[in-house]
Formats: C-alpha cells, structure tokens, sequence
C-alpha cells in the first residue's frame, strides 16, 4: 500500500470510475426529467435502477475520498539531493 506510483494509479482508476458513475447518474436523471423512462422501463424497475445508480456514485466517491485521505498521510518521498561540486 505504500507504493505511492501504484497507490496513485489506483487513485485514478477510482476516479475514472466515480467519473463514469456519475455520468451514468445523470443519464438516469435527464430519463427521469424528460419521461423518456417510460420507453424502457416500467415504474418500479426504474426507480429500482435509480436508487442502485445513486448508490454506486456514492460508494465510487467514498472509496476516492478514503483514498485521498490515506495518501494525504503517507510520508512524501524526498528529492534527490543535487550534487553541485561533482558538475
């Protein structure tokens, strides 16, 4: 868990999915708004599906900010020291 380069690649696959969530999220929202809902769905089986979209975003931000946090307190790797005299 410690490898900040795949630590970090785990971050952005996490934020791709919460991207891609969140998309999807508005899909269902802008069916919901416009009625189009009705085209493919009946009633129940579409707010079931809203509410399961919902709750996805939901856990994809959660599982982002649990990430942030914990790599907000890993230590920050130093710089290499530059050695002026060797030039």
């Amino acid at each position: 868990m410690t490898d900040r380069p795949a630590f970090r690649k785990l971050g952005k696959l996490a934020a791709k999915w919460r991207d891609f969530a969140e998309k999807r999220r508005d899909c269902f929202a802008q069916l919901h708004h416009s009625g189009r809902w009705e085209l493919y769905y009946d009633k129940q089986t579409f707010l079931a599906q809203k509410h399961d979209v919902g709750e996805i975003c939901d856990r994809w931000a959660m599982i982002l900010e649990q990430h942030r946090r914990v790599l907000r307190t890993l230590p920050q790797p130093e710089a290499p020291a530059v050695d002026r005299d060797a030039a």
